[in-house]
């Protein structure tokens, strides 16, 4: 792992390289004679510059606990802070305390961020009038510069980690709106695959139940189009589970719970059409690294396009082919118009078939046709093979 990704993903390695290069800049000025910068007494004459490079290591150190520990390293920072002007101040001490003062307004709780934003408000004001009244002249212009110093020193910081924090909140709501809208828009697109899967299952459960009550009893035609009636229930009932179990799956259920149709399955698809009376001849050339959901598609395309043959044409010649076409999947299921619709309830359909196909094909940026072509009806669909 390199420095950047280390940097990215370990906030201790952060904390470490930023409590280092401190240190280094604060020595550097420190040895550049930026140190003596207050207008304060010094407590101790006589001591050797050392000693501020010693304080700003003990602020360092606590630098390094002001994610965990925020208001303890605010205060170990201050105490080294106040020992440091008591040997005249330094430049490079201002950077531990500016950071640490951050820190608290970035990491530490809301009682104890109200408490540092009170007390330096009451330190910046305390300051501007004992500075103002120990001034000989100008005193308000005293007043004014001392209290400008102090706010872009002890305010500025606590005002940077409140902007922080304000866009971190609304980065965070506004992932979680995304992160809403994306499960409601995942759950609407189920449902509608659920619901075109039963509406064509029970579509051909009524065009056989149907074509058996239109005609005298016949034992065994009324038993064969029982078995069919049964055989398309039951795939219904199959995909149902198969949409269900993806509705509820969570980080405690299957962890890839597989979608109810592939290209693995337009056999099972002809052998029902052939059962309700559709002379279905299937053809599916191989295609490497097809992803699944395209898979689905290409299943929903050819169940919708072989439901309406049997809605519409009864008893028609349909051919199924299946295709790679470069780097897109070409589906074509055409079948001959034989000129006798097949429904008898205007429920049978609702119109919204080939809608919802052509929908789905242009979500994974393809596209659908439905058309007459003679003396066919074909529907066409080209789709990417990798979907975006």
């Amino acid at each position: 792992m390199n420095v950047r990704e280390r940097w990215r993903t370990s906030t201790r390695f952060q904390d470490l390289a930023n409590a280092g290069g401190t240190f280094g800049a604060g020595v550097l000025l420190n040895l550049v004679g930026l140190t003596d910068v207050w207008s304060l007494p010094d407590l101790f004459p006589g001591l050797p510059d050392g000693w501020h490079s010693l304080l700003l290591a003990a602020g360092c150190l606590a630098m390094l606990g002001r994610r965990r520990h925020p208001m303890a390293a605010l205060g170990a920072g201050t105490a080294a802070f106040a020992a440091d002007l008591a040997l005249g101040g330094s430049i490079a001490f201002i950077l531990v305390l500016f950071d640490l003062l951050f820190s608290a307004g970035r990491f530490a709780s809301a009682r104890a961020r109200t408490a540092v934003t009170t007390a330096v408000f009451v330190l910046i004001g305390t300051a501007s009038v004992v500075g103002g009244l120990a001034a000989e002249k100008s005193r308000v212009a005293v007043a004014v510069v001392i209290c400008l110093q102090m706010t872009s020193l002890l305010f500025v910081p606590l005002w940077w980690a409140a902007n922080l924090r304000q866009q971190h909140r609304l980065g965070v709501l506004d992932a979680e709106r995304a992160a809403r809208e994306a499960v409601l828009a995942e759950r609407a697109t189920m449902a509608r695959d659920l619901h075109d899967v039963i509406a064509a299952h029970l579509a051909t459960t009524a065009m056989h139940s149907g074509a058996a009550l239109a005609m005298p009893p016949d034992n065994d035609r009324d038993r064969a189009a029982l078995q069919a009636v049964r055989t398309s229930s039951l795939a219904a009932l199959e995909e149902m589970r198969s949409m269900i179990l993806l509705l509820r799956a969570d980080d405690t259920g299957p962890k890839d719970p597989t979608l109810p149709g592939g290209l693995d399955r337009l056999p099972d698809l002809a052998a029902a059409a052939t059962a309700g009376g559709l002379r279905v001849d299937v053809r599916v050339r191989d295609i490497p690294g097809i992803p699944v959901v395209v898979e689905h598609t290409v299943y929903g395309i050819v169940r919708e396009a072989l439901t309406n043959a049997g809605k519409h044409a009864p008893g028609s010649e349909v051919r199924v082919d299946v295709r790679p076409a470069g780097d897109r999947v070409a589906v074509t299921v055409t079948n001959t118009l034989t000129g006798s619709g097949g429904l008898d309830h205007r429920a049978l359909s609702a119109g919204t078939g080939l809608w919802s196909i052509r929908e789905r094909a242009a979500l994974l940026g393809g596209e659908l046709t439905a058309a007459r072509d003679g003396d066919l009806w074909k529907v066409h669909a080209s789709l990417p093979v990798h979907a975006a």
